[in-house]
């Protein structure tokens, strides 16, 4: 097409209705204009050629930051001011002290996202526009997709601005969990979509049912798990009237998915299997691998594990059609893993949990808070095995993820301090394990109000490791503490109570104190509904104290069951320890 004929055909493909021609008429007097243009440059001399190519080129520059502009001012309608300051002041508020600094990294995302949002979309418009390196048509499918993803967006922020505490912690990886704008640019993946409603009554109805879709994804990525679940019912039977396939895929996802959330997992299983059938029919493969991951979970929940299985390898098999997709496999491993952990074979996750960590590290940044996930549920299935030198490996590295992608002052990052602790406790190293213990604790400090039980596990954490440096008074400090807090909001027989007596008792014996020592553990021994092996630790404590209170017959009565328990729990070295320590009493 000549040049001057594509300017004025451009011209009236403006979005803005102010730059396009006020009537036919103007568009053959533009035509008419151009060609007598070319007429006269044909017939001028060099300098008014030199004057007229400087002209053209300024032209041109200026007219290529007109056609393609537009997507800044877009995304301004989502994410302005006002936007920005309703969710500052919800997370200055329900945040706590941490709120000020996860609303600092979820704003950098967010905006981070608007910039990547806005660069497609210019990028996306120029190929088509002023390239012609692809088709309106195709570039209309791609503007389907970016606004999708903005009104994703939207409704994300929308949430945030009122978010309470749990929306807040889960806020970075609710902004991480948004569709990423460059996926439309996959032309495998746009070619592939269900062709949308011709009519334009129709075509604005599923533009409103998606925005409302994208409103019940935000509230789920946020927790607000009953509120979504009411939205999305109610949005079920419009869906179904709307009749396209990949809206009803994605509508009995997000309810499947709640439902079994919510401890409704038949009902939800059966709506997820059904999104399955309908996203193979809209063509949504990608959505297809999504509610497959999920349902080999919730499978797997059920005790289904062969059904668990078969979701599985549907999911990679949707994969490998796709061409390969690494964090889809990564999703679908880390959930075959965590069906492993489930049906007690531990050795079966730690390679898929390994493979999913190594498919992420080429697809997503350091800072994604899933990186940070799949390292941490690897170290922890490392311990579960008993690796336990190569899980402090990776638990180090899941922490280094974690702040990273959160944070130094964030919930997640306390929860890999505790599980780090722990591990340096199984390999006898308590100094750099309280250091740990207590980071954890602060961590959890901030949740004092709303949920003392996180705070009070981390303190006995920090006493094991203060007994495990002889270090007994500060040790009792900490776990009286502890067992205070659990006592304030806990029942009487609830088995948490056990360890905080326990370590109690420990302390207590440490110090010399025997006769305190056999009260506290008599009544941590009375939680019967705890694990054989930490019943016989807490009876063995008990033999001590009992014995070095002058009770030598029940001290060995008591030994005696410990090693039992012991027996039972198939710890036979410790069995051994308790047999060769009552052999060394006296008569």
């Amino acid at each position: 097409m000549p040049a001057w004929v594509r300017r004025a055909v451009m011209r009236g493909l403006s979005f803005d209705p102010a730059e396009r021609f006020a009537s036919m008429e103007a568009l053959l007097t533009a035509l008419s204009q151009e060609q007598r243009l070319a007429r006269r440059r044909r017939w001028a001399g060099a300098a008014a050629l030199g004057a007229v190519a400087l002209t053209a080129v300024g032209g041109a520059v200026a007219w290529r930051a007109r056609v393609c502009a537009g997507g800044e001012r877009l995304m301004a309608e989502v994410w302005d001011a006002p936007a920005q300051a309703r969710m500052r002041a919800a997370f200055d508020t329900n945040g706590g002290p941490r709120g000020g600094a996860v609303f600092a990294r979820a704003s950098a995302l967010l905006e981070a996202y608007t910039a990547a949002w806005t660069r497609q979309h210019t990028e996306a418009c120029e190929a088509t526009r002023l390239r012609g390196e692809r088709s309106e048509l195709l570039w209309s499918q791609q503007v389907v997709c970016l606004e999708r993803r903005r009104a994703d967006l939207r409704a994300l922020v929308k949430v945030l601005g009122t978010v309470e505490r749990e929306g807040v912690d889960k806020s970075l990886d609710a902004v991480a969990a948004l569709a990423s704008p460059e996926d439309c640019a996959s032309l495998e993946a746009l070619a592939e979509l269900a062709p949308r409603p011709a009519d334009a009554e129709r075509r604005a109805r599923l533009e409103a049912l998606e925005a409302r879709l994208g409103e019940v994804k935000a509230l789920l990525d946020v927790s607000l798990y009953p509120a979504a679940l009411a939205q999305a019912r109610q949005l079920a039977p419009e869906v179904e009237t709307m009749g396209y396939a990949p809206l009803l895929a994605e509508q009995r996802f997000h309810q499947g998915w709640l439902q079994a959330l919510l401890g409704q997992k038949q009902e939800g299983a059966q709506l997820l299997e059904q999104a399955v059938y309908d996203a193979t029919t809209g063509r949504a493969d990608r959505l297809a691998v999504s509610i497959l991951n999920k349902l080999l979970y919730v499978a797997g929940e059920r005790k289904q594990y062969d059904d668990a299985e078969r979701w599985a390898r549907l999911g990679e098999a949707t994969v490998r059609r796709l061409g390969g997709d690494a964090v889809l496999e990564s999703d679908l491993l880390s959930n075959r893993a965590n069906v492993a952990l489930m049906r007690g074979e531990a050795s079966q996750a730690v390679p898929l949990l390994q493979k999913a960590s190594a498919l992420l590290v080429e697809a997503l940044p350091a800072g994604h808070p899933k990186r940070a996930r799949v390292a941490f549920n690897h170290g922890r299935a490392l311990l579960e095995v008993g690796d336990t030198q190569r899980a402090v490996g990776i638990l180090r590295e899941a922490l280094r993820l974690t702040e990273a992608a959160v944070g130094p002052e964030h919930l997640d990052t306390a929860r890999r301090h505790q599980a780090l602790a722990m591990a340096l406790m199984d390999q006898r190293d308590f100094s750099e394990g309280l250091t740990h213990a207590r980071a954890a604790a602060t961590g959890f400090q901030s949740l004092r109000d709303v949920d003392p039980i996180p705070l009070a596990e981390a303190w006995d954490l920090e006493g094991m490791c203060l007994l495990g440096l002889a270090r007994h008074d500060e040790a009792l400090r900490v776990y009286e503490e502890a067992l205070r807090l659990k006592q304030q909001a806990l029942e009487p027989e609830d088995e948490l109570l056990q360890y905080s007596l326990d370590g109690v008792g420990q302390a207590l014996l440490g110090l010399g104190r025997a006769p305190e020592a056999v009260v506290a553990l008599r009544r941590a021994l009375a939680f019967t509904t705890v694990p054989d092996e930490v019943l016989a630790d807490t009876g063995f404590f008990l033999a001590h104290a009992l014995w070095k209170a002058g009770q030598g017959r029940e001290a060995r009565v008591e030994a005696a069951r410990a090693r039992e328990r012991f027996t039972a729990a198939g710890k036979r070295q410790r069995a051994a320890e308790v047999q060769s320590w009552m052999a060394g009493l006296s008569p």
